[in-house]
């Protein structure tokens, strides 16, 4: 895109961002860093130890940090992006805010950016945006899928700060108390903090069920058959 290219950082075996990797690729491409995407907490199941400081040294090079807020149901009233670094950030209202993700949709959810990157915002093609011209727009409708706001707007109201809070510390709970509750069922979980804790989610070895023909889809559809809202594997997972 652009005529750049990415470039994949390695992890730690805590499953976070490796610093050193980190440090020696800004090092080696440090006059042609644009951005950084890093979801956080990761899809490891873990906070980034030292997100601030990985967000330091991608400034310290010019670029910018886009947060990937996938997993904001780890974040909501409990940290704000733009303190630990983050210039851009995202969120969908899957998961986070009551909209489920089967079938890889519906998707929608706000975009944020620091002050120095506001001028950059795509227009509307339809309202104006504080005077701004209606060009520069990204979607000639751009409602997203409109039908499920009326959800999730049900759902903060309901909540409130005070609720959503509490979600994001159960969501946290729950996934630890799961966590240990396999561990001790002989099943290897993958990655750790330096605490030994997990975020909102965690990744089991299914390495085992390998020598059984059985794959991780197998087990996603078979959590389905029960009722319980499968990890999504690949897109059209049916």
């Amino acid at each position: 895109m652009a005529n750049f290219k990415v470039v994949p950082v390695e992890s730690d075996k805590h499953g976070n961002i490796n610093f050193k990797d980190l440090s020696a690729k800004c090092e080696r491409f440090s006059n042609e860093v644009a951005c950084a995407m890093i979801t956080y907490p990761s899809t490891h199941g873990v906070f980034e130890s030292q997100i601030k400081e990985v967000c330091n040294k991608i400034h310290e090079h010019g670029g910018q940090v886009y947060l990937d807020g996938a997993n904001f149901n780890a974040q909501a009233c409990l940290c704000r992006p733009g303190d630990y670094g983050s210039d851009i950030s995202h969120f969908n209202l899957h998961k986070t805010f009551c909209i489920p993700h089967g079938g890889g949709g519906p998707g929608m959810g706000p975009i944020g950016v620091k002050s120095h990157l506001a001028p950059f915002l795509p227009g509307h093609p339809i309202i104006p945006q504080n005077g701004k011209r209606l060009d520069g727009v990204v979607s000639g409708a751009p409602w997203g899928s409109a039908s499920i706001l009326p959800i999730t707007w049900a759902y903060i109201r309901l909540m409130g700060i005070s609720g959503l809070k509490i979600a994001s510390q159960m969501a946290i709970l729950n996934a630890n108390y799961m966590a240990k509750r396999l561990e001790n069922a002989g099943y290897r979980v993958v990655y750790r903090d330096e605490q030994g804790l997990n975020a909102h989610e965690f990744i089991i070895d299914c390495k085992p069920f390998k020598q059984f023909g059985i794959e991780v889809d197998d087990i996603a559809k078979r959590l389905m058959d029960f009722g319980f809202h499968a990890p999504t594997m690949h897109w059209l997972d049916f």
